[in-house]
């Protein structure tokens, strides 16, 4: 028993005790494991290769960032993990890296900017060798400030023009233009749009200048994704339903927003008549389920998640990317 325990305290074989046993340097030995023969002999490569047998050397993950100068770990920042779309685009990032070798680490910004840029600055602290990022904003403030050195990056679901790092995107302009022009062939003139904060983050002022630009006739609601008064919110709409004749979709940007407010309405008997309608940016079973006949808009997160992966890849193996912007269209159905 206290021999087990005296075996089981005997510190993990390392490169030093592998180059001592060869004879040779630890840059050696950080060569040979790198593939780099060029520099030594066949005999030196021989001795180093019985060393690590004999020795049953495995290289800690640290060991092998010495040699390959790689951590094989992408951070991904997400704008808040409570949206099922920054779920969905984690599990769609994760499964490609992980295929190809690589760890997606999970930050949550929490739809803070302050705490994104405290992640920003522990991210850089460590040895990452990329960032997937779904910024809380437009601005290119936070990475301005907190990244002063080169490191490859992809934006997602982001639109910013003034950054050099390629963008995966909906088409959210096109998409949010369609369905509305959709409800407005049968015969629906006013639309309440449900949204966070709009002129913060371009996918929102994108899909509400798409709805713009075939119906005039909005009012916007927008909401605090850190605290708000639902059963206020609530009022607000019943009020706009209340005091407009016209026939009225209610357009939620946001799949929260539509699980939030959406039922309460229907459980009002709201939707009864085709005098007022629903539809939103959504990806869960969930929102088909509350209101089945609802022509939604499905972005498909996990998917943009792959794209997003795949590109952060290319960058490592500064392979040429055809596009900074990918666009990957969303389905109205």
């Amino acid at each position: 028993m206290e021999a087990n325990m005296v075996e089981s305290r005997k510190k993990r074989t390392n490169m030093k005790d592998v180059a001592q046993l060869a004879g040779v340097s630890t840059t050696t030995i950080s060569r040979f494991l790198n593939g780099d023969l060029n520099k030594m002999s066949t005999k030196t490569a021989a001795r180093i290769s019985d060393a690590i047998e004999k020795l049953n050397y495995t290289p800690s993950a640290a060991a092998r960032q010495m040699v390959t100068h790689s951590s094989k770990m992408i951070a991904v920042i997400v704008a808040n993990i409570d949206d099922y779309f920054s779920t969905e685009l984690f599990k769609g990032i994760s499964s490609f890296l992980e295929a190809n070798g690589y760890i997606a680490v999970l930050f949550d910004s929490n739809a803070s900017s302050e705490k994104e840029k405290g992640i920003i600055k522990t991210i850089t602290s460590y040895n990452f060798d990329g960032i997937i990022f779904q910024p809380t904003s437009s601005s290119m403030e936070n990475i301005n400030s907190e990244i002063h050195f080169e490191i490859p990056m992809v934006i997602v679901d982001r639109n910013l023009d003034t950054t050099r790092w390629p963008q995966v995107l909906t088409d959210n302009y096109q998409s949010a233009r369609k369905a509305t022009l959709s409800f407005k062939k049968e015969g629906y003139e006013h639309v309440i749009v449900l949204t966070s904060k709009i002129d913060s983050v371009s996918t929102r002022r994108e899909r509400y200048l798409g709805i713009r630009s075939t119906i005039q006739d909005t009012d916007i609601i927008e909401i605090s994704e850190e605290t708000y008064n639902r059963k206020m919110i609530l009022k607000q709409i019943e009020n706009l339903l209340n005091k407009n004749g016209k026939k009225t979709l209610i357009f939620a940007l946001k799949e929260r927003w539509f699980l939030e407010f959406i039922p309460p309405l229907l459980s009002k008997g709201y939707f009864q008549n085709n005098k007022i309608t629903t539809t939103g940016f959504a990806d869960t079973s969930i929102a088909r389920t509350i209101s089945p006949k609802a022509k939604l808009i499905n972005q498909n997160p996990f998917l943009m998640g792959g794209i997003s992966a795949e590109l952060i890849l290319k960058i490592l193996k500064r392979e040429k990317i055809k596009s900074k912007k990918v666009i990957v269209p969303a389905k109205i159905k």
